[in-house]
């Protein structure tokens, strides 16, 4: 006969696993990002700036979202180099966007946001490190919801078990 209470252990310690190890990841990647939220007037922009150490990494990221973005929106996203070179430079017109650059060497990377459109709008922007360890690892992303949906299945499996055996037939 199987015993559910060791299932259901076992199965509650995988699922608490898989929730740390997303936690972690999450905790790591908002470290490495900064972001900001704000409303831009006809003709203003925004400024993110972040400390980036090329030792650290060698690719940033930056990442525009667009509330409400319309086909009449002129949105463009400038990241500048601690040089004031811009090494990137794009139009929005989708919304979310994130782009990836390289980070050739130490120092303060920007982010403009310019609104060079014909209405106020309502913009999210974040620059930083691009997650190297974490979310392009294929190991540690892939296992993460293998862990969650092997621990919930047992969990499952194991409360099925423990009804089972609680409700018997009596002769």
């Amino acid at each position: 006969m199987i015993k559910p209470i060791p299932i259901i252990i076992t199965s509650a310690t995988l699922v608490l696993v898989g929730f740390a190890i997303t936690v972690y990841q999450s905790q790591i990647t908002s470290q490495n990002i900064v972001n900001q939220q704000n409303t831009l007037s006809v003709g203003t922009q925004m400024t993110i700036t972040k400390v980036m150490d090329s030792n650290n990494n060698r690719n940033g990221i930056y990442g525009i979202q667009v509330t409400d973005l319309k086909n009449d929106d002129n949105v463009k996203a400038i990241v500048i180099d601690p040089s004031g070179t811009i090494i990137a430079s794009k139009s929005v017109t989708k919304s979310p966007i994130q782009e990836i650059f390289k980070i050739s060497f130490s120092g303060n990377y920007t982010l403009q946001i310019q609104n060079q459109g014909q209405r106020e709008i309502q913009i999210l922007g974040f620059i930083g490190y691009y997650p190297e360890g974490i979310e392009s690892d294929e190991t540690s992303g892939s296992i993460t919801p293998i862990i969650l949906i092997i621990g919930l299945s047992g969990l499952a499996v194991g409360i099925m078990y423990m009804i089972k055996n609680r409700v018997k037939p009596q002769s």
